[in-house]
């Protein structure tokens, strides 16, 4: 037998096209950066239009990888179960967002122990973090932001957020494990994440106007 490695053309298919202005996913990336929350080697680019061109071919599979799976979660998995696979795009205070998925769940709390109905959003992750280090999310500043932000977008409260960790919790044997979390936000978390993110918005666009 004769092996011969051979090189292999990596691109990032063309996603759905984009409205053109600012999109939530920039805003979070900016500040993620800027506040130390992001390594800068991930940022590619600070703009608050999303631009980027990537070309890093350890970028392009971990993307990949993560469209992959979202796709067949929401489509085989979530779907089954009335998500709505990416409702489509919203827009508030002139900033874009695209949620992954969406559904209308009776949620229970203490103060409702009957249940009401409430519009749901789904985020879908896929994350080579350890699972031992996320605990219950409070650290984990960019994906909240994001399921906060597409709160504000759908008028609701709740959010299920859903993460595929690659090497689960990095004990030998490595094993994948998925887990997901039902959010209940209160609507100052979401109204100061959104003027958090407005206030850099225009922050970022008034640095910009005086170059």
């Amino acid at each position: 037998m004769k092996a011969t490695p051979i090189p292999v053309n990596l691109t990032l298919p063309v996603g759905p096209l984009r409205s053109k202005g600012v999109h939530v996913s920039a805003l979070i990336r900016g500040i993620a950066t800027e506040t130390g929350v992001l390594d800068p080697k991930w940022a590619e680019e600070l703009s608050l239009v999303d631009v980027r061109t990537i070309t890093d071919p350890t970028a392009i599979l971990r993307i990949s990888i993560g469209l992959a799976w979202e796709d067949f979660y929401i489509s085989k998995i979530l779907c089954a179960e009335g998500v709505t696979d990416h409702p489509g795009e919203t827009k508030v205070d002139g900033v874009y967002m695209t949620a992954d998925g969406e559904s209308l769940d009776v949620i229970i709390t203490p103060e409702d122990p009957i249940g009401t109905s409430h519009i749901v959003i789904h985020e879908i992750k896929c994350s080579y973090k350890s699972i031992r280090t996320v605990g219950e999310l409070e650290d984990c500043w960019m994906w909240l932001a994001q399921t906060k932000a597409y709160c504000k977008g759908a008028n609701t409260r709740f959010a299920k957020l859903h993460v595929l960790f690659l090497c689960g919790n990095y004990q030998f044997p490595i094993q994948p494990q998925l887990k997901c979390w039902l959010i209940e936000f209160d609507q100052l978390e979401i109204d100061e994440n959104w003027e958090l993110l407005r206030e850099y918005r225009d922050y970022r666009m008034n640095k910009e106007d005086r170059k």
